[in-house]
């Protein structure tokens, strides 16, 4: 089987390796133009990056230290909801089981007024352990190296990749100017080439139209406390027309501020980025000029067939939604690893296989961007032209955005089995809603529950996590583990 893979970079050689590891009898070459500069968004992973690592038995110390990479154990919101509201946490990991049902939880915290970050410390180990800037070991209910995503330098798990598993696994690596008319023949070509898209010329679906943000302007800056500044969560924080992320690796934090520039240009998104960081950031960023930042464009939408005849998107070629909840690797690795899924060693690839990749990915595809949707849609921010726009969007009534809302104001949905804890396993979303102050009870639903029940709801407490203050900040960990000189 003649594999060509067109483009370097994180996808290209997560690409390269995957087959080799699948298929090393596979006669893989990857084509990349080293003057190409990657696009460099990509800092952080999910926590669904592990299972990939696992397939290719990849373990921590092998390669997070040549990529600066640290854990990543949440994400973690600031005035998404409303300016100055209390930051709450999609965290990751399985939520604990001897706690009260959700929808108990919710009922409690109408009436004692609890804030809206309480719902992640109450069921999230890692919740719980970031509010305190702990790095959570693993416990009964928490397994460092399963539910663990990671913060690291894109371009160099690239390079690590390349030079010590692809290649030494077989791979071999042709560096040329890319011109699609001259690739060699091929069973397969993986089109690695980004934004361009070089090889696969299905028609865009475009998501504009419920994903606005289009652009990002970035930077790096040095630590100025280490212990203090190095967290194991990606910092989220809403600005006037956008939001700004803020990843730490080992070696120094990368931010950027995504936004969308038919709500302000892009020198105007730099003046607010440099404004912000130096009211946020514990670094001399107040001498940045404009030529440290660099302003990156997009557009939101995805390929129709990722599989398009001969042709398999791989990255930015496939679709990109926006940075918020590292979509762009989660992408890389779910369509690589559905590819393995369908093919299964088979030889002659099939229409039904190539249907099959496809609406696999592109539902997935579609049902994450409605996640990422989410974080916008539930917002009561109306302080600007860009959160005005944002909260009247309109969005098709099959997006899982309103999967909650068929059950709100419902009290026999709402106290029963729509907001159960099987389901807070299987919805992350749930720590969005509860983020964004969307309680399904109110002063109306407590009073059909005291008209059909008598107002007998039990009456718990949660019960508070044990030992997290005396677990080690991230920084202390890694000095003495993955970074011990």
């Amino acid at each position: 089987m003649k594999i060509v893979i067109v483009g370097g970079g994180t996808a290209g050689w997560m690409t390269a390796s995957t087959l080799v590891k699948a298929y090393p009898d596979w006669d893989i070459v990857l084509y990349e133009d080293d003057k190409t500069p990657s696009v460099g968004v990509g800092e952080s992973t999910t926590q669904f990056f592990r299972l990939w690592c696992h397939f290719l038995d990849l373990k921590d110390e092998e390669w997070m230290p040549y990529c600066d990479a640290t854990y990543k154990c949440s994400v973690r919101f600031h005035n998404f909801h409303k300016k100055g509201d209390t930051p709450w946490q999609y965290p990751f990991g399985p939520p604990r089981s001897d706690l009260f049902e959700p929808a108990q939880w919710w009922y409690y915290q109408k009436k004692y007024g609890w804030n809206n970050a309480k719902f992640a410390d109450d069921y999230s180990y890692a919740a719980a352990c970031i509010t305190q800037n702990k790095l959570p070991l693993t416990n009964d209910y928490w397994d460092l190296h399963k539910y663990t995503g990671f913060h690291f330098d894109a371009a160099k798990f690239g390079e690590w990749l390349r030079d010590n598993y692809a290649i030494p696994r077989g791979v071999k690596r042709r560096v040329r100017k890319i011109n699609p008319k001259r690739l060699p023949k091929a069973d397969l070509y993986f089109d690695c080439t980004g934004f361009k898209s070089l090889l696969n010329d299905s028609p865009w679906h475009s998501m504009e139209d419920i994903l606005p943000n289009n652009s990002a302007v970035v930077t790096r800056f040095a630590y100025d406390n280490k212990e203090r500044q190095m967290k194991a969560v990606t910092d989220c924080v809403a600005l006037d027309n956008g939001w700004c992320w803020n990843v730490p690796t080992w070696t120094r934090i990368g931010s950027g501020y995504v936004y969308c520039d038919k709500f302000c240009s892009d020198q105007e998104a730099i003046d607010e980025f440099r404004d912000y960081l130096a009211d946020n950031v514990e670094s001399d960023v107040g001498a940045y000029t404009d030529k440290m930042f660099r302003v990156i464009k997009w557009t939101t939408g995805r390929r129709e067939k990722m599989w398009n005849g001969n042709v398999i998107s791989i990255g930015l070629s496939a679709g990109f939604i926006e940075p918020l909840e590292s979509n762009g690797i989660l992408s890389i690795h779910n369509f690589l690893l559905m590819f393995l899924r369908v093919v299964d060693g088979r030889r002659n690839f099939t229409q039904i296989m190539k249907d099959t990749f496809n609406n696999n990915c592109n539902g997935s595809f579609d049902e994450f961007a409605t996640f990422v949707a989410s974080h916008f849609a539930l917002t009561q921010r109306d302080d600007t032209p860009y959160w005005k726009h944002v909260s009247s969007i309109n969005y098709p009534d099959d997006h899982a955005i309103f999967r909650f809302q068929r059950n709100l104001g419902l009290p026999s949905s709402v106290y029963g089995s729509a907001y159960s804890w099987a389901d807070l396993s299987q919805e992350g979303s749930f720590y969005v809603q509860a983020g964004q102050g969307w309680n399904p009870f109110s002063d109306l639903i407590y009073k059909e529950l005291d008209y059909y029940a008598g107002g007998t709801v039990p009456e718990h407490e949660p019960v508070p996590w044990e030992g997290i203050d005396k677990l080690q900040c991230p920084y202390d960990y890694y000095k003495e583990n993955l970074y011990a000189s």
